[in-house]
């Protein structure tokens, strides 16, 4: 058992980034999250005071404040840029299932792909891991292309990746473990369902790779399970079909979380919130104040009530006064707070912007610039990992055809104004850039949609109208013919369907 007595063993580079992943996901989950955290991101304030009176108040604190939360509003808005196209999605035909099933359950490669540059956005870290079945026998051609024996591609969370080593071999770094921690079921009598720690530990054993399964058993003691993946042809593997994702490069490195800072401000805002709904709360209702009321009046005349409001009245002797006191409001929380969602705007939290906050265009371009270098980074991760890790799942059901996925980094903020679009057809005009330069640049705006090919075809079968007034009127011309036409055909249908008797 010595061997495996530390294979539950975490790299310190994970057990550092651990606070930060739970606090970036508690605030991706939202104001339930937080408010369960209770104490972890919000002290007491009275910490000396243990009583339960004190810990009633503090429950009450926490349930007056408001959460709002910037970090996932902004989280899944950047999510959707990238996504607002489809990507490109190409596998061989004989395994095309692939892209609407890459994991076994059901979900497709533009699905769960989404879901990984997400985590790759909010944590700076994920990984996929190519798998296959363990089989006696290699599988035939006719069950992997029904999919009945099928290779699936695996995410990962960061915190699901606890251990890694590599070697250097002919240059080259390779992965020469990877240890995974998983849940596996070991309970379930149709209605209940009980899970146990799995670790699944991925190695290069005599230069080939081999899985071995930790399973902790209702005892506490892990039992062992290994085997060996092979491709379709019942070759091994002499490499670990595991590849990180990040948000700097795919190295097995711990890259920092791009959404960190967001995250560690939107806690501030939340103590700032809770201070100033407390402060409301406390001082917000005004208390009326009576001088110069008798027992014998209050008891007598007032019969120990006091009527406020619209609908009430209040008979005082003479000489008796009666006034509303109101705290001042305190505006240093709320004030706070404002700055704060000040400095969430600079850091991508969009959707937090106030109207009345104006930016010249090069300061509005300067941060979409660093926001979108950081968005386009973790889309190019993603799609280099999701390239090879597909590659590696063709190989597993012997295919060699070609694999492309792509998911496109051309955000909706950086489209082309009119006058750029301008300057960039001149240079094209100019010869200072080619035509699939120039096409590749509209495109890239979302405004040429086809092939630079059939564009081609088109452009050359189109007349050529020229500049200036002569073209203009020729454009002129030809639609007024076009339009003549078309009346001419829609009269002489209008005809036939008088002149045609009825069934």
């Amino acid at each position: 058992m010595g061997a495996t007595a530390n294979v539950s063993y975490v790299r310190p580079e994970v057990t550092e980034m651990l606070s930060r992943w739970d606090l970036i996901r508690d605030c991706l989950s939202g104001e339930p999250a937080i408010k369960v955290a209770g104490q972890k991101y919000l002290p007491v304030p009275n910490s000396d005071d243990d009583s339960a009176d004190n810990l009633k108040r503090y429950r009450q604190y926490v349930e007056r404040g408001v959460f709002y939360n910037a970090t996932g509003r902004t989280h899944w808005g950047l999510v959707g840029q990238v996504f607002q196209r489809k990507p490109q999605i190409e596998v061989p035909r004989s395994i095309s299932w692939l892209a609407g099933d890459i994991d076994g359950s059901g979900v497709g490669i533009a699905q769960q792909a989404k879901k990984t540059l997400g985590s790759v956005l909010a944590y700076g870290r994920c990984g996929l891991l190519a798998d296959y079945p363990a089989l006696a026998e290699p599988a035939s051609r006719a069950d992997v292309q029904s999919g009945k024996v099928r290779p699936s591609v695996l995410p990962y969370s960061p915190w699901s990746i606890t251990n890694w080593r590599t070697i250097g071999i002919g240059g080259r770094q390779l992965l020469a473990l990877v240890v995974l921690n998983e849940s596996a079921q070991v309970v379930d009598d149709g209605f209940e369902t009980k899970y146990t720690d799995q670790w699944r530990v991925l190695r290069l054993v005599n230069g080939l790779y081999q899985v071995t399964l930790y399973t902790r058993d209702p005892d506490g003691k892990l039992t062992e399970t290994n085997y060996q993946p092979k491709d379709a042809s019942g070759k091994p593997f002499d490499f670990i079909p595991f590849t990180f994702v990040g948000a700097l490069n795919n190295d097995p490195s711990v890259d920092l979380p791009p959404l960190y800072d967001l995250a560690s401000l939107n806690i501030g805002h939340w103590r700032n919130s809770c201070d100033w709904e407390d402060s409301c709360f406390m001082c917000g209702q005004p208390t009326p104040v009576i001088s110069g009321l008798t027992t014998t009046w209050a008891e007598k005349i007032l019969k120990n009530k006091l009527r406020l409001g619209s609908r009430g009245y209040l008979p005082l002797p003479e000489n008796c006064t009666a006034t509303l006191l109101q705290a001042n409001p305190n505006v240093l929380p709320k004030e706070a707070m404002a700055i704060k969602e000040r400095q969430m705007i600079a850091l991508g939290a969009r959707l937090v912007e106030q109207q009345q906050v104006t930016r010249t265009l090069g300061e509005a371009k300067l941060e979409m610039s660093t926001e979108i270098s950081v968005l386009g980074s973790c889309a190019e991760n993603v799609n280099a990992a999701y390239n090879t890790a597909l590659g590696w799942a063709c190989r597993f059901a012997g295919e060699t055809g070609a694999v492309t996925f792509k998911i496109h980094p051309e955000f909706e903020l950086m489209r082309m104004t009119p006058q750029e679009r301008a300057q960039l057809i001149a240079e094209w005009q100019g010869k200072a850039i080619t035509f699939t330069e120039m096409r590749d640049g509209l495109r890239k705006a979302d405004i040429a949609t086809q092939p630079d090919d059939v564009a081609k075809e088109e452009i050359a079968s189109e007349p050529d109208y020229g500049g200036g007034a002569a073209g203009a009127d020729l454009i002129a011309k030809k639609s007024a013919t076009d339009a003549d036409a078309a009346a001419a055909l829609l009269a002489a249908n209008a005809k036939q369907t008088e002149t045609t008797p009825p069934k």
